[in-house]
């Protein structure tokens, strides 16, 4: 029987709330933003997004590398939810009161969602790659990621049909206002509970430069960790001597896809085809259940089989409906084949790369958990925060094809490149098990 400590209790719940937050918001500032900009700018705010992640995401991450956990955790959490309340400020005015000329609002707006972003994503770092390895023993490690994964994959089922279910029920406008009152309590709530749980352990305190593997004291691995040396280094050169690169970089291509049930898709399938956003919030839960799916058989299998075998389960998987979703190209309903055409093409290409997602989210676990080990304490924000802005700098020349060719036509390419760059980063993740041996 697993046991919840009080230390799990408050770092599900802080996590929870940053987790509702990040699914509940995103899906809906892509259905104000295709309802007043069109598709146009669903494309332009993902690519802000990715282009400010892409820039800073290693610098930041270096920068909260060198300060407090408490400081850095206060300095993330103001910045997202503020950066929530002021968009959903503009979002209301240009609403209610269309701009004739350029929609000024409306772009100020994508620099806000942006800037929400960047540090939800660094929130969600802190408290998954670093504090839950500082908090918890190498073995407990598969099952708290699984846990916290959990989480935020249950909220991804939840949160699009409550979202879908709100707007149809109560409208945008009155749907904004509750936004507006949701970050300011879930920034009260955030504080209260890591508050709690940074002044109970003073393991958070502190950093040191050793990671589990050295920590175990195995010697000949001390220089293949690059645990030996004091010395400065890059932000790239950090990322790039980790034992795990090949694995983490093989991650990063997967965000050059426009498989990953991200705001193209949910834009694509609404442009596309007749689907009522009801339909595509569903299919966008199920892709979420395969996702948990996913993440509780890596945590099962990991423990029998272990990490690299379990890694692989999940890149054949992924690899199966991969080709299923580029099938899609040519199947009846397909924009290929004109607007006009009636068919399953777009549904069957949401239920494919929802289906995926078991296969992503089992190799996200294994090349996560893979660095969770071996990345000394003192770098992990600098790596994973670099880490995240590679997945954006591999995210945004798909994000501007989009924005330069907006037609749901010219998807039919967008899925056979999204299709090559999950081959290569699976051959990556190859690369790295024929190195090392977990």
């Amino acid at each position: 029987m697993i046991s919840i400590s009080k230390k799990d209790v408050l770092l599900y719940a802080a996590y929870t709330c940053t987790c509702l937050e990040d699914r509940a918001w995103s899906f809906f500032a892509t259905i104000v933003f295709e309802l007043l900009g069109g598709m146009y700018f669903v494309s332009i705010a993902q690519f802000s997004e990715s282009f400010l992640q892409m820039m800073l995401g290693g610098f930041l991450g270096q920068f909260i590398d060198r300060i407090s956990r408490k400081h850095a955790i206060i300095i993330v959490v103001v910045l997202n939810n503020f950066s929530i309340l002021f968009s959903v400020f503009t979002l209301t005015s240009e609403y209610r009161n269309p701009s004739s000329g350029p929609p000024i609002l409306l772009y100020l707006s994508v620099v806000l969602c942006a800037i929400n972003r960047l540090f939800l994503n660094v929130e969600k770092s802190i408290i998954t790659r670093d504090w839950v390895v500082t908090l918890n023993h190498k073995n407990a490690l598969a099952r708290q990621n699984a846990m916290l994964t959990g989480f935020d994959q249950l909220l991804n089922i939840l949160a699009p049909v409550i979202v879908s279910t709100m707007i149809t029920s109560h409208g945008i406008f009155w749907s904004l206002i509750f936004f507006a009152i949701g970050s300011m309590v879930s920034l009260i709530s955030k504080f209260t509970l890591l508050f709690l749980l940074y002044t109970s352990h003073s393991s958070l305190h502190n950093r040191n430069s050793k990671n589990y593997k050295t920590l175990e004291q195995v010697p000949e691995e001390e220089s293949l960790l690059g645990t030996r040396t004091t010395k400065k280094h890059g932000v790239f050169s950090t990322y790039y001597k980790q034992s795990t690169f090949c694995a983490a970089f093989g991650m990063a291509l997967f965000y050059k896809t426009v498989m990953g049930f991200d705001n193209l898709a949910v834009g694509y399938a609404k442009g596309a085809s007749d689907l009522s956003i009801f339909t595509i919030g569903i299919v966008k839960s199920y892709g979420a259940i395969a996702g948990m799916a996913g993440v509780a058989f890596y945590a099962l299998i990991e423990k029998r089989c272990g990490l690299v075998r379990a890694g692989y389960v999940g890149l054949v998987v992924q690899q199966v409906f991969a080709l299923l979703a580029v099938s899609t190209i040519w199947m009846p309903g397909s924009p290929i084949w004109g607007l006009t055409s009636k068919g399953p093409s777009i549904l069957i290409f949401l239920v494919s790369i929802a289906t995926s997602r078991f296969g992503l989210w089992c190799l996200d676990m294994a090349v996560t958990h893979a660095m969770q080990l071996h990345v000394p304490e003192s770098e992990r924000n600098t790596v994973f925060g670099f880490h995240m802005a590679l997945c954006q700098t591999f995210s945004v020349p798909k994000e501007m094809l989009v924005i330069a060719f907006p037609e749901p036509s010219h998807f039919a390419l967008y899925i056979l490149s999204s299709y090559f760059c999950v081959t290569l980063g699976q051959y990556f993740f190859y690369l790295y098990t024929k190195k090392h041996v977990e």
